[in-house]
């Protein structure tokens, strides 16, 4: 039988402010308390696995909350990858979260499915010799870290069941940042990783991967600061914040190297090139193949199977020069190529805007102070004094014995 709950006007509101609280730093209600029921279920599948294979799918009703979303369904796919040189136990390379959508030729945007499922893929990489064991052994292995890359994915999750329209462009944008482009330079490849970082995608999902991390470490708001100055996002973020153009430029001069083998493989004569002029020129190859790489991806999620099929009979489709559709499309190429030719400046921009946006990122984390536990103080009864002292130093250290007054009365 169901029951009321009587409670008074201010637990009313402790309650109500609580949840604002948490809602305002981006934690919807719940999500941290499914991502640990998900974990538990994934942890019971993965146990029982007796096989190797090169991909496992599993499919299981599921009932976790979400704020008003209810997940009913959960999809998995656990995939194998053998890498040759590749000797250790498996290694989780990626966790992905999936969500359908079509690109609406009406109203030029794309429509996310309506589902009350997860489609949830965990990519490992695996040696020749790998077993099954493996798998198990590789996700429980740090709990902590684990839980809250699920409780990211949720949030992921979580943000296309409220946002079921959107621009494809961002999605494009975002993709091409995790396509595979891989030009062989360090720096390079820190610059896109940095990239990847802050697109607005993962910034939303940020506060909830710490917030996972604070609540299985019981964060008290005495903790805090230690625990974000050493949690490992805190630490990117700062890095990205200080990723500055000049030091991409210097970088690029230690690492001239791999910037002759990258043009050597490409086939371009670098004779009358000095270090400048070949890192000029590489900043133009990754400008272009990024730019290529976001068109590339946009022309795919907007394509329609049936443009060019019947175009002939009806006379034309959703493509043609003119038609709102490829409106949209070329102003996208005007928006992704506008550095055609001062690809500089583009990187410049974008370093400015590492630290522009890192720097907001970090002032967000931080406000989940607010989440951290309340300080506790203990009343204790003393019962042998000295070994008290003694379990106090080891506890603390020795307190180190002041001769001043520190504060003095005004």
């Amino acid at each position: 039988m169901k029951k009321n709950l009587i409670i008074t006007e201010n637990q009313f509101e402790v309650i109500v402010n609580n949840l604002l609280i948490t809602e305002k730093l981006g934690v919807p209600e719940n999500i941290l308390d499914s991502a640990t029921i998900l974990y538990d279920i994934i942890a019971q599948y993965l146990r029982g696995l007796n096989y190797e294979s090169e991909e496992y799918v599993y499919a299981t009703n599921i009932d976790l909350q979400i704020e008003d979303i209810t997940l009913k369904r959960l999809e998995l796919d656990v995939k194998t990858n053998v890498f040759d040189s590749y000797e250790g136990k498996a290694e989780l390379v990626s966790v992905g979260v999936g969500s359908r959508f079509r690109f609406d030729n009406k109203i030029l945007m794309k429509i996310i499915e309506d589902s009350n499922k997860i489609e949830l893929t965990l990519s490992f990489g695996v040696s020749k010799n790998w077993v099954v064991s493996e798998l198990y052994d590789r996700f429980t292995k740090d709990r902590v870290d684990t839980e809250s890359i699920l409780a990211h994915e949720l949030k992921h999750r979580f943000d296309k069941f409220k946002k079921t329209q959107d621009l494809i462009g961002r999605d494009a944008e975002y993709q091409s940042l995790i396509s595979g482009l891989d030009f062989g330079i360090p720096v390079i490849s820190e610059f896109i990783r940095y990239s990847y970082f802050i697109q607005q995608a993962e910034n939303l999902v940020r506060p909830v991967e710490l917030a996972s991390r604070m609540k299985q470490t019981n964060v008290t708001k005495d903790d805090f600061r230690n625990f974000l100055e050493n949690d490992g996002v805190y630490k990117e973020l700062l890095q990205i914040k200080n990723f500055s153009f000049e030091h991409l430029i210097n970088q690029l001069k230690e690492q001239i190297d791999d910037i002759d083998g990258l043009l050597d493989h490409l086939n371009i004569n670098t004779d009358n090139m000095d270090d400048s002029g070949k890192i000029l020129k590489v900043l133009e190859i990754v400008y272009n193949n990024l730019a290529n790489e976001k068109i590339n991806i946009f022309d795919k999620f907007t394509m329609d199977p049936l443009d060019g099929l019947f175009g002939s009979i009806f006379g034309g489709d959703s493509n043609e020069k003119g038609s709102p559709k490829e409106n949209v499309r070329r102003k996208f190429i005007n928006h992704v190529a506008k550095y055609e030719g001062r690809e500089v400046q583009f990187f410049k921009d974008e370093c400015e805007r590492f630290n522009y946006v890192a720097t907001g990122m970090i002032k967000k984390i931080g406000k989940l102070y607010d989440m951290a536990k309340d300080n506790t103080e203990m009343n204790e009864s003393i019962i042998n004094w000295d070994l008290h002292q003694q379990l106090m130093e080891k506890k603390y250290g020795r307190k180190k014995i002041e001769t001043k007054l520190k504060f003095k009365k005004k």
